[in-house]
């Protein structure tokens, strides 16, 4: 019944996980309550996948195996009782070990708790709790348990060991692009399956994506980029850092361009609902950060800080960009940058975005982000040798 349980609450993750994949920030979960208690942050999470598998299908294929043991064990005899009892009992003490695994990087290093994981770690531990029964009723006179106690604290050991070499394995590591693609002819021979996909993407007007203050921008002797994000958004943060690093390799090459489209109703009317409920006021604020020379500054301090966005909250971030605290309260309270939040969300509206982060590279529309930043320099390369002005990369 336990495992059950279990196999419904991980249908439920791998369906939540689905979505997420496929919307993007557009779908919220139900169990979206806030910035500490967030599925969806968890399940967008680089965590969230074992080799570009969802680690929600590994568990409910996980459970559904210990269902079926439990099961085998509870309607078989003796022997064969005893063998399936004996893998569930290992079954248990991995999936324990592995839950363990995910809950310090939930709270850790995500800062969020995962209410549906939450479900599986009380499986988990309950689980536990019932082999180590089933396990003593197997006792009989002359006999051991299915699984005796010395042999499952080996299990245990090995189970701690094999979670923390897959956990060194697959721990996100920063994205060591390079900038050696240097032409088309280049990116084609660095990712042929890409550079197809890429160059059959639909292409705008530059001019058409850039309000007027920054129609400089088009004029210039670089690759244009123009991210449309809402600082809310866990897969905007992650592109946010890929644009950053790509700034950083090729700063003679690539201009970006940053426009607000808040999946959140109270400035943005194009949404059906608020998603992200402080991107709107963030937004703002990041556009009085730019009214003092800090507009870059203050996105980095906002991304780094999604779970402290709310209002309050928004003066002392921004005293950690550097930024003079009275102009930018004043600039706040009279929402000075309103009219440019407002021009952004309906130039996004224009153009049809419905999630963030939606990308223009050199007019060409990129829905989502991509998983490595060695995408982008393929994409930069590409329209550098296009547009027949851009400078080669460093």
């Amino acid at each position: 019944m336990v495992s059950a349980i279990g196999v419904v609450v991980a249908a439920t993750l791998s369906y939540v996980h689905s979505q997420i994949d496929t919307l993007g920030d557009s779908y919220t979960s139900f169990c979206n309550v806030n910035s500490s208690i967030n599925c969806d942050k968890v399940l967008s999470s680089p965590f969230a996948k074992l080799y570009g598998i969802p680690v929600a299908w590994l568990g409910l294929v996980g459970y559904v195996v210990l269902a079926a043991l439990f099961g085998h064990a509870a309607a078989a005899r003796d022997e064969a009782s005893r063998r399936s009892l004996r893998l569930a009992t290992v079954g248990v003490i991995g999936s324990v070990a592995f839950s363990a695994y995910m809950a310090v990087v939930s709270v850790f290093v995500l800062g969020t708790i995962c209410l549906l994981c939450t479900g599986l770690y009380v499986v988990g531990v309950t689980l536990v709790g019932l082999t180590v029964v089933a396990n003593r009723r197997t006792r009989r006179p002359g006999t051991s348990a299915a699984l005796s106690p010395a042999h499952a604290g080996l299990a245990v050991v090995a189970a701690v060991a094999l979670v923390s070499a897959l956990a060194w394995a697959t721990w996100p590591k920063p994205q060591a692009a390079t900038s050696s693609v240097a032409s088309a002819a280049d990116a084609q021979k660095a990712d042929p399956n890409f550079y197809t996909w890429y160059r059959s993407l639909p292409v705008v007007d530059l001019r058409t994506i850039l309000r007027k203050d920054q129609l400089g921008a088009a004029d210039s002797q670089k690759v244009v980029i123009v991210d449309f994000f809402d600082v809310e958004c866990g897969h905007c943060r992650h592109n946010h850092d890929l644009l950053r690093q790509l700034e950083a390799r090729r700063p003679d090459q690539v201009q970006l361009v940053h426009r607000h489209f808040p999946l959140d109703t109270s400035c943005n009317e194009v949404v059906p609902a608020s998603i992200h409920p402080n991107a709107c006021a963030a937004a703002e604020a990041v556009e009085c950060a730019g009214l003092q020379g800090k507009l870059d500054e203050m996105l980095d301090v906002l991304f780094a800080n999604q779970g402290q966005l709310f209002a309050e909250n928004l003066p002392r971030l921004a005293a950690r960009a550097g930024l003079d605290k009275a102009q930018f309260q004043s600039c706040l309270d009279q929402h000075k940058t309103l009219p440019r939040v407002l021009e952004d969300c309906r130039a996004g509206a224009k153009l049809e975005i419905t999630s963030t982060p939606t990308t223009f590279v050199q007019g060409r529309r990129v829905k989502g982000t991509f998983d490595s930043g060695d995408k982008y320099d393929i994409a930069v390369a590409i329209e550098a040798d296009h547009s027949g002005a851009v400078p080669a990369a460093n």
